[in-house]
């Protein structure tokens, strides 16, 4: 992508909102990118050849780029990357979700320095499997205008693969906040169609530190909903609204810890371990001698003691 000049990261410590106290990550400079040599190293030599030959046929013509990205999950594969969370660049991805085109996209916007514009008209053409791509080579690029419109499209899209090809498996959402377009109250829409896909929010790395009340009030207006209607609620509800509490959290939270799901229960006792409140612990030390699961045993222990 296309660099321009900016101002030096911030060292400082991170930002509060002041009316939730929600942590605010500042946004990464657009200079800090995954290196193109880091993003090679992870592809095979046979995937790193054919990427390097058409990095040179489009360098020796620009116009080919429509042409040559649908290809490379043909040319150079579509196995998994693997690896688990690794970090390249300013962010950390799960490796073990890319797939070697995915890299190869990204080594292949970075080294011809295409820019927004032209990344944008790539994903309004493209098909399922190249908004893929360029959806999964955000977290590789440069955070910027690119990133929050491409957000946008995947909190629309009912393709649950763009979503998560763009949110999950990495930092982007972390490492996206705070920037124009991207505030609290978009992230909080974004994480709330995480919720409404049931999908896991250890997915989204870093997201838990969003956590604040106007989305402790949506998941429990979801909640309730999904309830009414016989529908089962996000297991990650308990883990969010612990940790930004408003008017009902504590009730469900302590609810929670009857489940018959023991995700749910683990969920609604580490909500309750980040929630703190003293008054609480006698409904953990009650629950404890009846919980058959050990990791959700260990949770309520450290509560009752606490």
């Amino acid at each position: 992508m296309r660099r321009d000049g900016c101002a030096a990261r911030c060292r400082s410590a991170p930002a509060t909102d002041r009316r939730t106290g929600a942590i605010l990550l500042a946004p990464m400079s657009p200079r800090r990118t995954a290196t193109p040599a880091a993003l090679a190293a992870r592809l095979a030599p046979a995937a790193a050849a054919v990427s390097a030959e058409l990095l040179a046929g489009l360098r020796a013509d620009r116009s080919r780029l429509p042409a040559l990205f649908p290809g490379l999950p043909r040319r150079i594969g579509r196995e998994p990357v693997r690896g688990g969370r690794t970090a390249l660049g300013p962010g950390t991805v799960d490796l073990d979700a890319f797939r070697a085109c995915d890299l190869a996209a990204a080594w292949l916007l970075l080294e011809a320095d295409v820019a927004e514009p032209e990344a944008r008209d790539l994903y309004g053409h493209g098909d399922i499997e190249e908004r893929t791509m360029l959806l999964r080579a955000l977290h590789f690029l440069p955070v910027g205008p690119l990133t929050v419109r491409l957000f946008g499209e995947v909190q629309r899209t009912n393709m649950v693969v763009h979503f998560e090809a763009a949110v999950c498996d990495g930092d982007l959402f972390a490492r996206t906040l705070g920037q124009p377009g991207f505030d609290e109250a978009a992230a909080n829409r974004l994480l709330l169609k995480l919720a409404f896909l049931d999908l896991p929010l250890r997915r989204v790395l870093g997201a838990e530190r969003h956590a604040n009340a106007g989305f402790s009030r949506m998941l429990q207006d979801l909640a309730t909903e999904r309830e009414a209607a016989g529908r089962a609620v996000w297991r990650d509800t308990g883990r969010m609204i612990g940790r930004a509490p408003v008017a009902g959290t504590a009730a469900r939270l302590v609810g929670g810890l009857e489940h018959g799901d023991d995700a749910v229960r683990l969920a609604a006792a580490e909500g309750l371990l980040a929630l703190g409140q003293a008054d609480l612990r006698a409904f953990a030390a009650e629950r404890l001698p009846r919980e058959p699961r050990e990791t959700v045993r260990a949770v309520l222990a450290r509560i009752a003691a606490s």
